[in-house]
């Protein structure tokens, strides 16, 4: 058995202490260490990266899920998209996939917001605190400018609404962070 830090530590091994990062600090103090160990047996073990990968990306994704659907920012996440699913539906069913209607098409906007800053915050700390987040915000904001200029003529134009739809969820799950904290963590407020 290898330990991690006894050898020179592999890019791989670098990358996955990086997304153990996901974890909330408490498990991490309880199990960092052992699941270092894990990864780096099944590295020495696995016939090829892309298996190693999948196996590690499989585990990460389930791990995470059920730990981050447990607490309660995750029960306001299931509550926001309950209530962006029944705008849409009700919207969709009364008038079509019409434009003039932003509902329907800023719903995709938020659910790809919502983990994008979900997994920045937890990789890069806090928006108030990290140049990180703040710059991805800052990015968002300017796309959203630009295709606004562009599509000026257009003002229902659906790329405009996937944007703020985009923006409003990195907004309600940076709020939603602020107030419950990371799963794990304590909150602010």
């Amino acid at each position: 058995m290898t330990r991690p830090g006894q050898q020179k530590e592999s890019r791989s091994l670098r990358l996955y202490a990086r997304l153990l990062g996901l974890y909330s600090p408490a498990f991490l103090q309880q199990h960092r260490e052992e699941m270092l160990q894990n990864f780096a047996d099944l590295e020495d073990a696995a016939p090829s990266k892309a298996q190693l990968w999948l196996l590690i990306g499989k585990d990460l994704t389930m791990s995470l899920v059920s730990q981050f659907f447990a607490s309660q920012l995750g029960s306001y996440v299931i509550a926001v998209l309950v209530v962006w699913m029944l705008i849409f539906v009700i919207g969709y069913f009364t008038h079509g996939s019409t434009t003039g209607y932003p509902a329907l098409h800023a719903f995709a906007g938020v659910l790809l917001g919502m983990p994008f800053m979900y997994i920045a915050t937890r990789l890069y700390g806090a928006p108030q605190v990290s140049l990180s987040v703040i710059g991805v915000l800052v990015a968002c904001v300017a796309l959203f400018t630009i295709g606004y200029l562009r599509y000026s003529g257009t003002p229902g134009h659906p790329a405009l609404q996937v944007l703020g739809g985009f923006l409003l969820g990195m907004l309600s799950m940076s709020i939603a962070t602020y107030v419950y904290g990371m799963p794990g963590s304590s909150p602010h407020a």
